[in-house]
């Protein structure tokens, strides 16, 4: 069996891991997409969203491939590569994003997105996130997030802080990223009313007493805080706080 229970003393908050493993996949000659949720074809009982996080999909484009998607409830995308580029496009204009960068979409019900490889023959991999709005958006927006490696090494930084100088009005989640050596730990503070969910782009952690291994997710809530420990080195973790709706934001 591939999991153990961890022996450290700490206080169980309730929560749901997603395994890599049993992640839904569709594969093509053109493209592999691993959904942690229901998504497409992929529909399993026990894969609904987690609250408003709807969509958490690692995709896979061949050469000069793209994806088309129809978003059908006003929601927030957020594109974060890991190897390569990615151009995504709507009817307002597209823009390119690479690794160390993120592009976070605001667009409103039944808007189509284009996700487009911009390379000829190199497979580019990204993850993709969406959160579902509770309020209606008007018009498409677009804001991309630039980090550093150095900036994100040891600890959990920011790279779209649920208010910032783009942005005018609060967002209803956060999404920080961390790459971490083996043993080294960082506590997690929510805001109130906040839910926790992770996804491990590379190596181990244990969160709050669960072990992640490489692609698991990890959804918590009712909890102030959250412990995490990398079990190996250059271990990678991205974490999206959501928090209670109240308006929409607009990026200037």
């Amino acid at each position: 069996m591939r999991r153990h229970a961890s022996t450290t003393m700490i206080k169980q908050t309730p929560g749901t891991i997603y395994l890599a493993e049993q992640r839904g996949l569709v594969e093509t000659s053109e493209f592999r997409r691993y959904s942690t949720f229901n998504f497409g074809p992929y529909a399993h009982e026990h894969k609904t969203p987690f609250g408003n996080l709807c969509v958490v999909n690692e995709e896979t484009l061949g050469g000069g491939q793209h994806l088309e998607y129809t978003v059908e409830q006003a929601s927030y995308i957020i594109l974060i590569p890991i190897i390569g580029e990615v151009t995504a496009a709507t009817i307002a204009g597209s823009a390119t994003v690479g690794v160390e960068q993120l592009q976070l979409l605001t667009v409103p019900a039944n808007t189509t997105v284009q996700l487009t490889n911009p390379y000829e023959t190199e497979l580019v991999t990204f993850l993709q996130l969406w959160v579902r709005a509770e309020w209606p958006i008007q018009e498409i927006s677009s804001y991309i997030s630039d980090f550093q490696l150095t900036a994100i090494e040891k600890q959990l930084f920011p790279i779209v802080p649920s208010t910032n100088s783009k942005i005018s009005l609060a967002l209803p989640f956060a999404v920080s990223i961390g790459r971490f050596a083996g043993r080294q730990e960082v506590v997690y503070q929510l805001e109130n009313q906040a839910s926790f969910f992770a996804f491990v782009l590379a190596g181990a952690f244990e969160a709050q007493g669960r072990l992640l291994q490489e692609k698991d997710g990890l959804a918590l809530w009712n909890t102030k805080e959250v412990e995490l420990e990398a079990l190996s080195n250059n271990a990678l973790l991205v974490v999206i706080e959501l928090n209670k709706q109240l308006t929409t934001p607009h990026f200037t």
